[in-house]
């Protein structure tokens, strides 16, 4: 086991120790968000034919006099146009061999059964050609791409109606606190309302996660051994909530060790929630976070989220950019501490506020958060107007670069 190691380490710890993810097929009705186990080809041509651009009308070539004269063509939508025939056709509607144009509706006049241009055209105008879009055989979707509406679309004109795409990830939720009880019950004296599982419900299907199950302790009519021996054999991740750190105990640890988990780390000397750590017991990993709001909506997005993230093939690491503090934090800070603040883009680069109520134990500061401000340790006071990294909680980015020294030299 590593004891209070750099954050950098936990990430490739993390990393390292990630459980395997089953994949799945499912209809592409129902594959939004969900990411691609293997890359997608065209089967055919996107269009498979030529076809018109706009409503209007298809024209053959013409080589009478008058160029701007046409015929049209009698009995519907003929397979061929003659030279110096013209057809109406419809946006999307496929041309007929012959076809060098199409002219909009709005640019011509119609006089009986001919046709007369109002504007010069040119050869191929308004006219998608076969493949035109995607060839047979060409990269539709890459493996490891997180379909959207656009990709949806795109398999939909395709005419692919499955995909192969991970498993989404299924997390429980273990607090470990004898007086948090679920938000929905009436709390007595000493008692409070869980906060925390619904705050992490919410980021965890933000990042493609299901929360399967929310165990409370202070009902618990099983041995928390059992509890937690259960949720590991039918989930991926399970995150044991508070008892980080009780009267010079940590019961979240204690647990682990019960149930005879691999102490993977324990102890990250940042600021919220420096008392966190992580085991593995089979193909699950165990992460324990801090019991005060704040800190355990920081310790989720510093060590589950990349997890979760990368469990789906997706990018596991919020992008990091340099950004201007627009507001300043009085104070000096001893360890590393990530401050919950509100980046925006401006015109001269980012700029970020610090969101008020930064203590570990208050919401506030979490309402309107995007970001996380990185002060490295002994930093601070920072003045309004001073750069400041900051990681961006709603961009990702790829990268498997180690920061800080080796954990294995």
């Amino acid at each position: 086991m590593y004891q209070d190691i750099s954050l950098e380490q936990a990430w490739q710890l993390l990393q390292e120790h990630g459980p395997a993810l089953r994949h799945e097929v499912v209809s592409t009705a129902d594959a939004l968000g969900r990411t691609l186990l293997k890359t997608l080809y065209a089967g055919h041509d996107l269009p498979p034919e030529p076809q018109s651009a706009v409503d209007g009308y298809a024209l053959a070539e013409n080589h009478h006099t008058d160029h701007s004269s046409y015929q049209l063509a009698i009995g519907g939508l003929p397979e061929a146009l003659e030279k110096g025939q013209a057809v109406p056709v419809n946006t999307g509607g496929v041309l007929p061999r012959g076809a060098v144009a199409v002219i909009p509706h709005e640019k011509v006049i119609v006089e009986g059964q001919h046709l007369r241009l109002l504007s010069n055209i040119k050869m191929g105008d308004n006219i998608k050609g076969a493949g035109e879009d995607f060839a047979r055989n060409d990269i539709l979707l890459s493996a490891g791409t997180q379909i959207d509406p656009a990709a949806l679309g795109l398999l939909a004109a395709l005419g692919i109606s499955e995909v192969e795409v991970f498993q989404r990830p299924r997390v429980a939720i273990m607090c470990l606190a004898d007086n948090v009880v679920p938000s929905g019950i009436e709390p007595r004296s000493g008692q409070m309302r869980d906060s925390n599982s619904p705050m992490l419900s919410g980021f965890i299907s933000q990042q493609g996660g299901i929360v399967t199950t929310v165990h409370y302790a202070y009902n618990n009519e099983t041995s928390m051994k059992n509890v937690l021996e259960t949720l590991c054999s039918q989930n991926e991740l399970v995150l044991l909530v508070g008892g980080t750190y009780q009267g010079g105990e940590n019961a979240s640890r204690l647990l682990m060790e019960d149930v005879g988990a691999q102490i993977l780390f324990w102890g990250v000397p940042i600021q919220p929630g420096s008392h966190t750590g992580a085991g593995k017991l089979g193909n699950t990993l165990l992460l324990s976070l801090s019991g005060n709001p704040a800190a355990c909506a920081v310790n989720y997005h510093l060590y589950a989220a990349p997890v979760i993230r990368g469990l789906q093939g997706l990018p596991r690491h919020y992008r990091q950019v340099i950004a201007r503090c627009s507001n300043g934090l009085p104070k000096r800070t001893g360890s590393r501490r990530f401050v919950r603040g509100k980046a925006t883009w401006q015109d001269s680069g980012w700029e970020v506020e610090v969101l008020p109520g930064q203590k570990p134990s208050m919401l506030r500061s979490w309402l309107g958060c995007n970001a996380l401000i990185d002060l490295p340790p002994g930093s601070g006071p920072i003045e309004a107007g001073e750069e400041v990294q900051v990681m961006l909680l709603h961009e990702y980015a790829d990268f498997t670069r180690v920061y800080g020294r080796s954990i294995h030299g």
